[in-house]
C-alpha cells in the first residue's frame, strides 16, 4: 500500500523537484528513500506501542497534519534524503514537506479503505513480520489492540 502511496506522489510531485535544483538522476532515489523511511517509521511506532494511533490515523479518525506519528516520519525521512540520496538538508526539508503530508492524507483517506482491526491493518500494510511481533507483545495473535491485556501478563 505505501508503493502505491508513494507511486502517487511521484505522479504529483516529480515535475516540481527539478525547480527545487534536484538532478533527473536523483528523483527515483528520493521516492524510493521517502517510501523506504515511512514504511520504518510506521513500523517503528507500532513497535513502540503505537499500533492504535497508526490504526486511527488509517482509518480516518486523526490529523495527519498534526501527528507526532508523521512528524517523526517527516524527521526519518529528511534524514535518508540527506544520508542516501546526498540533498541538501534544506532542499530533503522542502522535499519532505512536499510529500509525506500528502502520502500521509492519502494513507488516513477514505481511497486506501478502512481496517477492522489492528492486526488487520498490519495485514494491509504488508508487515506481516510485525503480526507475530505485536501479538505475542499484547497477549496472543488475535489481541493486536489489546495492549492491557497483554502488559497485564507482564507482571
Amino acid at each position: 500500500m505505501i508503493e502505491q502511496l508513494i507511486q502517487a506522489a511521484q505522479q504529483q510531485f516529480a515535475p516540481q523537484l527539478q525547480q527545487l535544483g534536484v538532478k533527473p538522476e536523483q528523483v527515483s532515489g528520493i521516492f524510493s528513500t521517502t517510501g523506504e523511511s515511512v514504511t520504518d517509521g510506521l513500523k517503528n511506532h507500532a513497535m513502540g506501542g503505537g499500533i492504535d494511533t497508526i490504526f486511527s490515523l488509517f482509518n480516518g479518525q486523526g490529523n495527519a497534519q498534526s501527528s507526532s506519528l508523521v512528524s517523526s516520519i517527516s524527521n526519518g525521512v529528511v534524514e535518508s534524503l540527506v544520508s542516501k540520496v546526498g540533498l541538501d538538508p534544506s532542499v530533503a526539508s522542502k522535499i519532505t514537506g512536499m510529500i509525506v503530508p500528502f502520502v500521509m492524507e492519502k494513507f488516513s483517506g477514505p481511497e486506501t479503505g478502512s481496517a477492522s482491526s489492528p492486526s488487520d491493518l498490519i495485514s494491509k500494510l504488508g508487515f506481516g513480520d510485525l503480526s507475530g511481533t505485536l501479538g505475542n507483545l499484547l497477549g496472543g495473535n488475535d489481541k493486536g489492540g489489546d495492549l492491557l491485556g497483554g502488559l497485564g501478563k507482564l507482571f
